[in-house]
This record gives structure tokens, sequence and C-alpha cells, in this order.
């Protein structure tokens, strides 16, 4: 049974896109805490004030790859029980994953630009990462016309465990192994994952907006 207001977006899909102000002063407001955790962070040895692009590089990557995790535990749900509803969400938080992990990408080549001089895209992290975008891409593509509800399920799934094992597989050159866990400051741990927490509510935000679109399957 769906809420009045429900129906009222499925009726109309362009009273999805009527966002109340308040919401979009809280994006905002995310944006600016970004920007203010980011301008406070600490410098680091090698890398400087550049570093600050690399916070951000992160931060937006992991929330990506969370959302794509949870579409890949809805596609579970959608493949044990079949309910058409759990498309709709395996959808949202799967196109919610291909913003985030795309704006991740863009800024990985805006600290590739300030760190090391010029964008390597023959970078093997940098070419599985886009590789991974453009399969995401594809995905979410095939499942929004497929008519097979659990198959929707098992390419997503599916693409969730491609997207970790091209990362694991390909070779470290400018990456380091494990730049968070290993650094010797608090401060540079505390600031990675503030950023982090704070893109994830971005992605949250995002997908209470996808859910207004986005209408409900039929039963």
């Amino acid at each position: 049974m769906q809420t009045k207001s429900n129906k009222t977006l499925s009726g109309n899909p362009r009273a999805g896109w009527q966002i109340p102000v308040t919401a979009w002063g809280v994006l905002i407001g995310l944006f600016l805490l970004i920007g203010l955790v980011i301008w406070l962070a600490p410098s680091e040895l090698t890398l400087g004030q550049g570093i600050r692009t690399v916070y951000l590089h992160v931060g937006l990557t992991w929330a990506g790859l969370v959302c794509f995790v949870a579409a890949g535990l809805l596609g579970v749900a959608m493949v044990l029980s079949g309910q058409p509803r759990w498309l709709r969400w395996i959808r949202i938080t799967g196109w919610v994953g291909v913003i985030m992990y795309g704006a991740g990408i863009g800024m990985s080549m805006v600290a590739s630009k300030v760190n090391w001089g010029a964008v390597f895209l023959q970078e093997p992290r940098m070419a599985a990462a886009l590789n991974g975008l453009a399969i995401a891409v594809i995905v979410q593509i095939v499942i929004s016309w497929l008519p097979l509800k659990r198959l929707s399920g098992v390419l997503v799934i599916l693409l969730v465990i491609l997207l970790f094992w091209m990362n694991w597989r390909a070779s470290l050159v400018l990456h380091p192994p494990n730049p968070i866990g290993t650094s010797p400051s608090q401060r540079i741990q505390t600031t990675f994952f503030a950023v982090f927490v704070l893109c994830g509510l971005v992605a949250v935000w995002l997908v209470w907006f996808l859910r207004r679109i986005i209408p409900a399957p039929a039963d």
C-alpha cells in the first residue's frame, strides 16, 4: 500500500524534482563541512598540502564502494525473495554508487595532477577503477529493463565481486598499499575517517533524492 505522497510522486515524476529548501540546505551544509574538514586537515611529510586532494578522493571512493556493497546485499535479497521492490533499491543504491565512485575517480585524477604533475590513465589502479566504473554503468542500464528480476540481483552481486577483484589484482604503482592504516598521524587517520563519513552522508542524501524520482515497480 502506497502513501499519499508516494502516489503523488509516482503519478507525477516531476514532483520528485521539487526538493524542499531544507533538503538543499542539508546538502550544502554537508559540502561546507567536507570543505572545512579538508581545510583544517594536517599536511603530510611526502605530499605536503597535496594530501588534501587525497582526503576527498578516498572519502568519495570508499562511499561509492559502500553503496555498491549495499546494492550487492540487496541483490542477495532479490535473488532469495524475487520481490520486485528490492529492484528499485538496487537501482537507487547502484546509481549512487556510480556517482560517488565516479567522483572519487575524478578526484583521483586531480590528486595525480597536483601531487605528480600528470594524470596517468594507464596506471593499474586507475585503469581498474575506470573499467569498473564503465561496467557498473552498463549493469545499471541492463537491470533497468531486464525482465528477469532474480538475474538482475545476480548481476549486481557479480559486479561487486568484480570491482573488488579488479582493484585487488591491480598492481600498485602510484598508490601506496595502506596509506591510512600505516600513517603514524592520528590526525591524518581521523581526517580520512571524517571525510568518509561526510561523503557517506552525501550518498544517503542522494539515495533519498533518487527514491523520489525512480518509480516503484509494479507488483
